[in-house]
């Protein structure tokens, strides 16, 4: 690791070490105690079997958007790929490892660098824009009963605009090539070529309208049953409000997380959940715990991933050691 990579996950720990002493202080320790107390075991266990179980339709999402490339990997393969692949998401300090490792493999098994990368983007791609989405579709329900505080209006208003500008990107290509320029400077010469390879993909896979439904309805039900798991860690904690508040906020918190200024959202995702959540009357305490669960669900869920790699490791050093 270069000494840039090291300062800046340095920052990146100090912004999250903040965050978090700035949170404590102003809930206080024992405070947030008692509220770890008052979890429900059966609503915790609900919530971290839900975002389990998410996982299985998120692969088979991947596994499409692969068979599409003519990539063909048995859904067992891709299973313990995306697993694995969430397993680094979690545990490595940059928060992506896990699609590297994801494209790296699928490259292995099927010879296909740009399907694979494609693929992998994509995958991230719809999920961003279907949980941004559902904010958005979700948000009128609150502005009717003017429920959300007019920084949240401008907020959402934000979000509407990138949704919007991100699927004219990747899915008219008439306004892409306006950005043209612009990403000739950003990106090196030596990618210049292979990133048109990947937008091309993504651009054909819009234009497949079966595939695309396909995609967006498994994607609905994934990001739903992530959303709906921060419900469940609501209720764990006797809160009761209603889930519209979730779609709206959750993604708005996964969005803001996963900007690259602290460890894995550390920090972030908590104190935007406590500054969102309680503009709607959710206690302080409450959204710390709740936003700390979620991560704790995630990083639970995940583990498998991990066992899986370790086997796979020592399963294809036995190999060797056999030749």
């Amino acid at each position: 690791m270069t000494m840039r990579k090291i300062v800046t996950q340095l920052l990146k720990l100090a912004v999250s070490g903040a965050l978090i002493a700035l949170l404590l202080h102003k809930i206080g320790p024992a405070t947030l105690l008692g509220s770890f107390r008052r979890i429900e075991p059966l609503w915790f266990a609900c919530a971290l079997l839900l975002f389990t179980a998410s996982h299985f339709p998120g692969a088979f999402q991947w596994q499409r958007l692969l068979t599409a490339e003519n990539v063909r990997i048995p859904f067992r393969h891709v299973l313990i790929m995306y697993f694995i692949g969430l397993f680094f998401n979690n545990f490595l300090i940059g928060g992506v490892g896990g699609d590297f490792y994801r494209m790296i493999d699928a490259r292995r098994m099927s010879g296909k660098g740009t399907a694979a990368v494609s693929t992998v983007f994509l995958d991230r791609v719809m999920g961003l824009l279907i949980l941004s989405g559902m904010a958005v579709f979700s948000a009128p329900f609150l502005l009717v009963q003017k429920k959300l505080p007019v920084t949240y209006q401008w907020i959402l208003l934000l979000i509407l605009l990138t949704w919007v500008l991100v699927m004219a990107f990747f899915f008219i290509r008439r306004f892409a090539r306006l950005f043209s320029f612009l990403i000739r400077k950003l990106i090196p010469a030596s990618l210049h070529l292979k990133s048109r390879d990947v937008y091309n993909s993504i651009y054909a896979f819009g234009r497949r309208r079966t595939l695309f439904l396909q995609v967006v309805c498994i994607s609905v039900c994934v990001q739903t049953a992530r959303i709906l798991m921060h419900y469940f860690l609501c209720r764990s904690l006797g809160c009761t409000l209603s889930p519209v508040y979730f779609f709206l906020f959750v993604p708005v918190i996964a969005i803001l997380a996963s900007l690259p200024v602290s460890i894995g959202g550390i920090g972030l995702r908590e104190q935007t959940g406590v500054l969102l959540f309680g503009a709607v009357g959710m206690a302080a305490m409450d959204a710390f715990t709740m936003e700390f669960l979620a991560y704790i669900v995630a990083i639970a869920s995940s583990l498998p991933g991990g066992i899986l790699f370790v086997f796979r490791r020592l399963g294809g050093a036995a190999v060797e050691s056999k030749t």
